[in-house]
């Protein structure tokens, strides 16, 4: 008899977003460091590769493992 056993990824990697103007496109995956660098977040994944990427979070879903950047807003005139 063959006793198979399937292996489900039960971490805490993430897949990162950017949404901008209601287009919402894969950033990067498997990503388990999201670091804020001023206005920019550094993303790092599992092997180790960096990306950075300019935005503000949206949102954070924790249930999907999702991050979910949008576009820095604009300051207001009366911000100065």
């Amino acid at each position: 008899m063959a006793i198979f056993i399937l292996w489900r990824r039960n971490v805490c990697e993430a897949r990162v977003y950017f949404n901008e103007d209601g287009q919402e496109q894969k950033v990067m995956e498997d990503v388990v460091l999201v670091q804020p660098e001023g206005d920019v977040y550094l993303l790092v994944n599992l092997l180790g590769e960096q990306k950075l990427v300019q935005g503000q979070i949206e949102k954070i879903d924790f249930l999907h493992h999702t991050l979910h950047l949008g576009p820095l807003q604009e300051p207001s005139a009366d911000q100065g």
